[in-house]
């Protein structure tokens, strides 16, 4: 017998109709490309199958005093929804293992392929499905890119139980399969209490990167985070400079700070952060014991002097960990380590020495780090990145698994991982801006305002000595693949742009570093991924020192600007994600930033679809490094992507008059710097109106149809292109004492 719970119509289904199908003879379900799917809980080291119940109509399993009920319900016309409660109606505890919320075969076809999410700042990508079982954390976009069919298994929510999705091929049956699970990894669930899992969604949209946008938002409309409004931006330094060896760290700081509002002014960038300098011996744990010798003016003075110049002090923080150098401090939280096997868990690490794990259930782990974050707070520090939170994230993801938590009510994973965090938020304060590290992403949802979910991009290391940091250079450059260098920021880019700014802050460049010895053509890789990242950016260069012609690379990146690109190719590339889109709207016009990345030492053709990026019309293309007009196209454009270089275009719909083409002014080309340009057919003018900080200059660029010719020359550049006879000019501006810039310009007919 076969029942039909619910039946409707999945108008976006790349399998045609689709619905929800409850088969009771079998007690499974299929819904879109997920096909007899099954539940089950793992209790007391048992597997047990959920039955359906139709009078109910829901899953359900009763055995042993559990009582264990699934529901699923339609959302939308593309989205099923499943979740389930636990209540031990027994005598004593029971062990929960995995409640697995969907167990079937994948019915997409050959070639099915999965991104699969580390839930870190760990890049994995899309994979083809094999024999060997895979895991994605949280959430995976399964696709085919022949039938271009797709379904997404993800769970909504994640703040409290492990939430993975394992996919393998069963040779057996010649089949793909997908399990979707909550690990509860043993937890005990007490006499008559009960818990709900997490909630699981599964997904029939066609395309997978809206699929991927469309998670983020049913994410965001659960959660309801606060983002951080702004996208912060500031100083570390460190790439040419080692303020711990060769110079004084306070006075490469002040030197930067004055260079900053001298070079750089009106910019936006807010923070200061020094790294390690404060720390007395560069020891975790130290975190009150400020380093006299870097930093002599201590805390106070220092802050106080970066606030004249409107800067905030910002501090790294591996808040739980603590050295294993430290006696007093070891002796004194020694009940608050993380055990494993009833012996103190230790990490070691190549420069920083062994580390203790401080328990974040522990009372006395709260009290310490309460007092280290108000002091902090209280001090006037803003920005932390909080490090290394790996080693209290267990299976979250993490790499350390401790016997248990001091508080056993909460579940092991996200629960205990997140009460350590709290801490930190509640001390630190809602004004101070908190970026995660080494650690996990999803899971500091609402606590956290930044994820770094990538490399250590950009940054630079002091010269401790052969085998440590990058001895006996302070930073690395001419390989692309290199663990801080670009294809790591770009992969971070391409798992991470659905997320940021709807759910945190995703941090996937960290810090931009362009001065010589770095070849141009990497340094205007950075700056490109920077341009379209949306992401915070912390500037590595000794900007006192700064090579002039590599000024206006940084000038062009603020204001800071949250949007983020689109991996184009996210789910066809075989090797990385090289074609990304930023979509910009203003009031003015609408326009496509393309950036195309090539990593390898060979030029490459790439192919861009004007139609997936949404021209119905002929577009005028500039390319925004080689500053050249590319032309008119139609349907497509093939650019030539030179070796371990990018191209940066901007895409426009051609105009049958005088428009604006580009600007020099901003990475954007027009969405920071332009704030109108109005075209008067009836006078043949138009007016430009421009913002940039006071005493700035750049140049905006035109296309002037064939046929026109400006009415006033005096003071623009005119160039006919060869190839269409168009008009290509140069408008120099500059920026009067309100930051201000405007012009009128006509053209007429010839």
């Amino acid at each position: 017998m076969r029942l039909c719970w619910i039946i409707l119509a999945l108008v976006c289904s790349p399998l045609g109709a689709a619905s929800l199908d409850i088969d009771a003879a079998s007690n499974k379900f299929s819904f879109a490309a997920l096909r007899n799917a099954g539940i089950t809980l793992g209790v007391n080291g048992s597997t047990h199958a959920a039955k359906w119940d139709a009078q109910a109509s829901r899953f359900t399993l009763q055995q042993a005093g559990i009582d264990f009920n699934a529901t699923l319900r339609q959302r939308d016309t593309n989205y099923l929804v499943i979740s389930a409660t636990i209540r031990n109606n027994a005598t004593k505890p029971i062990l929960l293992g995995r409640a697995t919320l969907a167990d079937g075969q994948v019915a997409l076809g050959n070639p099915t392929v999965a991104l699969l999410m580390s839930g870190w700042g760990v890049w994995i990508g899309v994979k083809p499905i094999t024999p060997a079982k895979q895991i994605s954390k949280t959430l995976t976009q399964l696709y085919n890119p022949s039938t271009h069919a797709s379904l997404q298994i993800g769970f909504e929510t994640f703040d409290r139980i492990n939430t993975e999705q394992e996919l393998w091929f069963d040779e057996g049956s010649k089949q793909f399969r997908a399990t979707a699970y909550c690990d509860f990894e043993g937890w005990q669930l007490k006499p008559g209490q009960s818990v709900a899992t997490e909630t699981l969604l599964i997904g029939a949209v066609e395309n997978p990167l809206e699929s991927l946008e469309t998670w983020a938002d049913h994410v965001r409309l659960h959660y309801k985070p606060t983002v951080w409004k702004a996208i912060p931006s500031g100083w570390v330094g460190w790439s040419w400079v080692d303020p711990f060896k060769i110079e004084q760290y306070e006075a490469v700081v002040r030197r930067n700070a004055r260079a900053i509002r001298e070079v750089l002014p009106g910019l936006g960038l807010d923070y200061i952060w020094i790294s390690l300098g404060n720390l007395k011996d560069r020891e975790a744990g130290n975190w009150l014991n400020w380093n006299e010798k870097l930093l002599p003016s201590g805390p106070r003075k220092l802050i106080a002097d970066l606030k004249q110049m409107d800067f905030k002090l910002g501090l790294w923080s591996g808040a739980f960990w603590l050295s294993s150098r430290l006696t007093a401090e070891v002796a004194q939280l020694r009940d608050a380590f993380l055990l494993k096997d009833g012996k103190p868990m230790t990490v070691p690490h190549r420069e920083l020495g062994g580390q203790y794990i401080l328990d974040p259930t522990h009372p006395k782990t709260k009290a310490f780090l309460t007092n280290v974050f108000e002091t902090y707070r209280e001090w006037g520090i803003r920005y932390f990145m909080i490090d290394f939170l790996y080693s209290i994230s267990g299976s979250t993801p993490g790499s350390f698994r401790p016997d248990g938590f001091y508080n056993k009510d909460l579940i092991p994973g996200p629960e205990t991982y997140r009460a350590g965090l709290e801490i930190v938020r509640k001390a630190a304060g809602p004004e101070t801006y908190l970026l995660s590290s080494t650690g996990p992403t999803f899971h500091n949802l609402g606590l956290l305002d930044g994820m770094r979910v990538g490399n250590d991009y950009g940054e630079g290391r002091p010269l401790d000595g052969p085998g440590k940091g990058f001895y006996p250079g302070t930073f690395v450059i001419n390989s692309p693949s290199y663990w801080t260098s670009h294809q790591a920021a770009s992969n971070a880019l391409a798992m991470s742009w659905f997320l940021h700014n709807k759910l945190f802050i995703a941090d996937s460049g960290n810090v931009l570093s362009v001065d010589q010895p770095i070849p141009l053509p990497d340094a205007q890789i950075s700056a490109t991924l920077f341009g379209i990242n949306g992401s915070p950016l912390m500037l590595g260069d000794d900007i006192a020192r700064l090579s002039p012609t590599r000024i206006e690379l940084l000038r062009q990146q603020f204001p800071r600007l949250p949007e983020a690109a689109t991996p184009l190719d996210l789910f066809e590339s075989s090797d990385y994600p090289k074609l990304f889109h930023l979509k910009v709207h203003k009031s003015w016009d609408d326009w496509s930033l393309i950036a195309v990345f090539n990593y390898g030492k060979k030029d490459f053709e790439q192919t861009i679809n004007l139609n997936q990026l949404g021209f119905k019309k002929r577009v005028v293309v500039w390319d925004h490094w080689q500053e050249r007009y590319l032309g008119v196209h139609e349907n497509q454009i093939i650019v030539s992507v030179p070796g371990s270089g990018v191209r940066y275009l901007r895409i426009a719909e051609e105009r049958s008059y005088p428009w604006l083409l580009s600007t020099s002014l901003h990475v954007r080309q027009g969405q920071a710097d332009i704030e109108s340009v109005k075209w008067d057919q009836k006078t043949g003018e138009i007016e430009i109106e421009a913002a940039r900080p006071t005493g700035y200059r750049g140049s905006i660029f035109l296309r002037i149809p064939k046929g026109m010719a400006a009415s006033n020359p005096q003071g623009l550049y005119l160039a006919k292109d060869a190839n269409d006879g168009s008009l290509i000019v140069r408008v120099p501006a500059e920026f009067d004492a309100t930051g201000r810039f405007r012009c009128n310009l006509k053209f007429s007919s010839f």
